[in-house]
């Protein structure tokens, strides 16, 4: 019979125990009387008893409907207390949180974030890892994982995300080089590139149809998995390579100004389902996500 119990009878019940009155029950509840009556009956057949009986103008509890009201007043104020918005104080957290990141988004972000949180949330420890792009899913959902900061195209589709900006793409050379100038985007022809990629290491690198369409057949001579060495090859040799703008300023670099650029990509937040609305990643994605800004 337990079944049938919602958390509607529990309250009526507490409402009759302390207005010993089925009309002031029904008024506080705004409904009829009937309607009082009817859930009373109901909570007669779940717990086989009175509960409450005529006297004088109201009604008198049973003894079981006063050791039953012992039990109750616990459990609803616990279920109601359970659905009521948490005060989080992050200063109050001691825990750590592990954030996968790209090379570049552990440049450009989770930096500043560890300054940060530091200094308003010292309890809070963060570990960073490398973004493992096969198993990222399974990660956040075994909790391995706590947030992601990549890109979309990295991201299964039962994973929320919120984008942190979109970036755009520079064109740079070693800044211990002659500086190089080019008139049109097809004298990309006559460099070396080198090229970033982290889940299919190739010779091809991104935007290849916008590359297609404005003629311009990249010679690409290395493909690295992060931004990081790419940095460090471009400085120490000849060849030219397109990086994140954030990267800069850098001073092993040195823009060359383009009159047209390859599109460029949206920087995301992710994170399991399970927690959206645990305080604590909600807190951490505002974070982030100011600091992106």
């Amino acid at each position: 019979m337990l079944e049938k119990l919602d958390v509607r009878q529990m309250r009526l019940l507490l409402l009759l125990l302390d207005k010993k009155s089925i009309s002031r029950v029904a008024e506080s509840l705004n409904v009829s009387q009937q309607a009082v009556s009817i859930q009373l009956k109901i909570l007669r057949d779940i717990f086989q008893d009175t509960l409450f009986v005529r006297h004088g103008h109201g009604v008198a509890p049973t003894p079981k409907a006063i050791k039953l009201g012992l039990m109750l007043k616990d459990i609803v104020k616990a279920l109601e207390d359970s659905v009521q918005p948490e005060e989080f104080n992050a200063k109050n957290v001691n825990k750590a949180i592990v954030i996968s990141a790209t090379d570049y988004a552990q440049q450009v972000i989770t930096t500043a974030l560890f300054s940060h949180i530091r200094r308003v949330a010292p309890g809070i420890k963060l570990i960073i890892t490398e973004l493992e792009i096969e198993t990222l899913t399974q990660s956040l959902t075994a909790g391995d994982v706590d947030l992601a900061i990549t890109i979309p195209e990295f991201l299964s589709d039962n994973l929320p995300c919120e984008t942190l900006f979109n970036e755009q793409y520079i064109l740079v050379s070693s800044a211990a080089n002659t500086p190089i100038t080019l008139a049109h985007i097809t004298d990309l022809n006559q460099y070396e590139h080198v090229i970033v990629s982290p889940s299919r290491p190739n010779l091809r690198g991104s935007s290849t149809d916008w590359f297609k369409r404005h003629h311009v057949n990249r010679n690409i001579v290395a493909s690295i998995p992060s931004f990081t060495m790419l940095c460090e090859y471009v400085y120490k040799s000849n060849v030219i390579a397109f990086i994140p703008s954030r990267m800069l300023p850098d001073s092993r670099l040195r823009e060359i100004k383009l009159t047209q650029y390859p599109p460029g990509f949206d920087a995301v937040i992710a994170w399991h389902p399970k927690v959206t609305h645990d305080p604590l990643y909600k807190w951490l994605i505002t974070q982030i996500k100011q600091i992106a800004e």
